[in-house]
């Protein structure tokens, strides 16, 4: 069986690529584990920013396709303020020469961000997308936590100047959202992992069958466990999160307020994927008027795979604050390595932990709740130990290698049994 990836990312070449990119391992993962069946033959094909002849790398063929080139500063803002840059029909004409060259069984789209699955409309081959993050619901959510006219008063002066704030991302979000729709409505093959994504995609995708397909994630969170025996007395919160308006920055602010004010928990919130020079960052920091070294907020920046391990293992709960997700790995990794958790209660959220079994759910913005949920485990250490461990065994069960590895094979070969 000959397979064509559709990624964000180059895979397992980020190694030959040097390429430094924290999101996406689980594909790493899935492709490593799926290598090692003989009668399978993997191409992955991914955008670059520069010219790169295909390669194969550790058994796998790669088809790097550039992206049109960037000109002038004045011409990228041009486009940055009226959105003029349009590539997809210049680069799908790229992705169907790779296909006509690979000539693959099926191929499989994984996410629809991108443009990859405008290639259904051109080909007869069987294809298949994984639902990651979807556009549309995260349009509809994106100033949950900080509410637009909030965002246009404190933004970087700067970045507005530039069109490089909020309001470009946002508009892109939408001009996305707007292909995504388009996608989904002629898919016919979908692979997915929540009831959130599930219910989504009958809305969005109503003739598609829907597939379950879980994630295989990075190897060091199943070899590490955490195997605390009582909490800090100063408690170590920690939260993975990025510079984007949904990921809840705020609600970690706002939570730390409330336990400052009305607590005399000692306590140490690190966020790691954040640092002072993040745009959310500064937004908030000038909306709330705040200090973040008094607030206890401890900002790491990106961290690597080790280091993020080592971190986890040290903190005493994991803390999820985004006001939408699907199924973040970060929330997956954490319930592997059997922490304490405390998530927000949005998108896929509640079909990867159950609420007061392997964690506790909160109302995504609700920071008195968070709140009250932190002292609730910080106080019963023996609970927030059960709850943690319920978590592992479920995570184990749900990201078991040659579990997961099956379900994508047997999807494949299904799918392709079906066209014949």
């Amino acid at each position: 069986m000959k397979i064509l990836w559709f990624a964000n990312t180059p895979c397992s070449a980020t190694e030959k690529l040097g390429v430094n990119i924290n999101s996406g391992g689980w594909l790493k993962s899935l492709e490593n584990e799926l290598k090692k069946v003989p009668e399978l033959k993997i191409a992955i094909c991914f955008y670059s920013y520069q010219y790169i002849k295909p390669f194969i790398y550790k058994g796998t063929q790669f088809y790097p396709v550039q992206r049109k080139g960037k000109k002038n500063k004045i011409s990228r803002l041009i486009k940055r303020i009226f959105f003029t840059q349009n590539n997809d029909g210049h680069e799908v004409k790229e992705l169907l020469n790779i296909i006509k060259e690979f000539n693959p069984d099926i191929i499989h789209v994984h996410g629809t961000e991108e443009n990859f699955g405008l290639v259904q409309f051109y080909t007869k081959i069987p294809i298949v997308i994984s639902i990651q993050g979807i556009l549309n619901p995260i349009a509809e959510k994106y100033f949950s936590g900080i509410p637009y006219g909030i965002a246009s008063r404190f933004e970087n002066v700067i970045l507005k100047l530039l069109a490089s704030g909020f309001r470009q991302s946002y508009k892109l979000l939408e001009k996305n959202a707007k292909r995504e729709k388009r996608i989904l409505k002629e898919s016919k093959h979908l692979i997915g992992r929540t009831d959130w994504d599930r219910r989504v995609t009958r809305i969005l995708a109503p003739r598609s069958i829907y597939y379950s397909g879980n994630e295989i994630l990075r190897s060091l969170f199943y070899k590490n466990v955490w195997g605390k025996e009582q909490f800090s007395d100063t408690l170590q919160l920690v939260t993975i999160s990025g510079n984007a308006f949904y990921k809840g920055f705020e609600m970690i602010v706002n939570t730390t307020q409330i336990l400052k004010e009305y607590t005399d928990l000692k306590f140490v919130w690190k966020v790691i994927g954040l640092n002072e020079s993040n745009s959310i960052v500064n937004l908030i920091k000038k909306w709330k008027n705040v200090d973040f070294q008094s607030l206890n907020i401890e900002l790491m920046g990106s961290k690597s795979e080790n280091e993020i391990v080592a971190i986890l293992l040290d903190s005493d709960i994991y803390c999820q604050i985004s006001h939408i997700e699907n199924s973040p790995n970060s929330l997956c990794e954490a319930m592997l390595l059997g922490m304490p958790i405390i998530a927000t209660d949005a998108g896929g959220t509640s079909s990867l932990i159950k609420d007061q079994k392997e964690g506790i759910l909160i109302q995504d913005g609700d920071s008195y709740s968070f709140a009250g949920a932190i002292i609730e485990l910080f106080t019963n250490f023996k609970m927030a130990s059960e709850y943690s461990k319920v978590a592992r065994k479920c995570s184990l069960q749900r990201h078991n290698r040659t579990f997961v590895k099956d379900e994508y094979l047997k999807t494949y070969n299904e799918i392709i049994e079906n066209i014949k």
